[in-house]
């Protein structure tokens, strides 16, 4: 692979950044982690604590019943005290992972407006992001982008999206916001960048290693790409693409993939004519840092013109007229699959009125 060069911004040298560099005095640090939990260890946890905060709640409404007898006493006692360290477990097991794995860092989300302001950028606290392509399984449900950061009309600055979407359920003609209340969010895909490519690409996505069993796509459609990109990312492409894959990751942008986004925990996906890039987790959901903004804009000037340029010459061979922008229908979408952690939080639901209703039934036989 090819060499790469420093860190330093050359596209976007001109940024002032500093309107990031002095946050509030009320600003408190949080963890940015350098290694996200499993999201199926993450859906275990949640579930075992809500089970055990269910039965927590319930036990005295049944007082009378665990009180009846010394034996039941005792075993209430029991319940309620495992109710309890089971929930302590589970926070003591988040609170041991974000000090092994995280640093201290000050957001600096209340400070992006500032920053737009002094950088001839565009911030808006809410849209619809009607114009970014939603990833496989989500075509139909409506985007919402919050902390939405993009170049001014008319700016120098390379163009990009820089957000946090999420998606909520499709909006049904009788809905109604005051008797039905609003619409749950069926996905909340967090911190973004997106760089437009300028051609449509097949679906692409290079997903970390940790976040494999929260994700809705098919394994089973995993190319090896080689080795040492391997171990950054598994890459995912619909069955027949592996050749484009291999012919729009050459090895300057496998590269700047692994320089750029893997070394830092970012994660990938081309979708349609865009490349999103996903921010690395933190304690807090949402949570920005000034590094992870730096970091996005060399991920912009630098990994994504590099696939810019090598999508700008790609044309699918299954389209019949090659001059066409268009991909063939099963290249559009990777195949999706219900994740572990879906399957885990299903359990979850189930085990949120089973424990409670085990633990009563546990009294009966004393």
């Amino acid at each position: 692979m090819t060499e790469r060069s420093d860190d330093r911004l050359r596209a976007f040298a001109d940024l002032d950044f500093t309107p990031l560099q002095h946050p509030p005095a009320w600003a408190k640090p949080v963890r940015r982690l350098t290694r996200r939990m499993p999201p199926w260890v993450e859906t275990v946890l949640v579930a075992l604590a809500l089970g055990s905060g269910s039965t927590l709640l319930l036990l005295p409404f049944f007082s009378g019943v665990l009180l009846a007898s010394p034996a039941r006493t005792v075993y209430g006692v029991a319940v309620a005290a495992l109710s309890i360290a089971v929930l302590v477990a589970v926070v003591l097991a988040f609170r041991a992972w974000n000090r092994r794995h995280g640093r201290l860092l000050i957001p600096v989300g209340p400070e992006l407006p500032e920053f737009a302001a002094a950088n001839d950028m565009v911030f808006g606290r809410t849209s619809t992001g009607a114009e970014l392509p939603a990833p496989a399984g989500f075509e139909q449900a409506e985007q919402r982008i919050s902390m939405r950061l993009e170049p001014a009309p008319g700016s120098s600055w390379p163009p990009f999206v820089l957000g946090n979407r999420s998606f909520l359920a499709p909006k049904s003609a009788d809905h109604d916001l005051d008797r039905d209340g609003p619409r749950p969010v069926t996905r909340d895909d967090g911190l973004f960048v997106a760089v437009p490519l300028g051609r449509r690409l097949p679906n692409i996505a290079l997903l970390r290693h940790d976040e494999l069993s929260g994700s809705n796509l098919d394994l089973r459609t995993a190319y090896s790409m080689g080795l040492e990109f391997d171990r950054a990312f598994v890459l995912l492409c619909p069955p027949g693409y592996e050749r484009d894959a291999l012919y729009l990751f050459t090895p300057d942008v496998m590269a700047a993939m692994i320089d750029d986004a893997a070394a830092a925990q970012w994660g990938a996906e081309v979708i349609d004519d865009w490349v999103f890039f996903w921010f690395p987790p933190s304690a807090q959901p949402g949570a920005v840092f000034e590094e992870d903004i730096r970091r996005a804009f060399l991920i912009v000037e630098r990994t994504g013109a590099e696939l810019a340029k090598q999508a700008g010459n790609y044309r699918d061979e299954r389209v019949g007229d090659r001059a066409a922008n268009l991909v063939a229908e099963p290249g559009r979408r990777v195949r999706t699959r219900i994740a572990p952690t879906t399957r885990i939080a299903i359990v979850g639901v189930v085990w949120l009125i089973a424990a409670p209703t085990l633990a009563l039934l546990g009294g009966a036989l004393f």
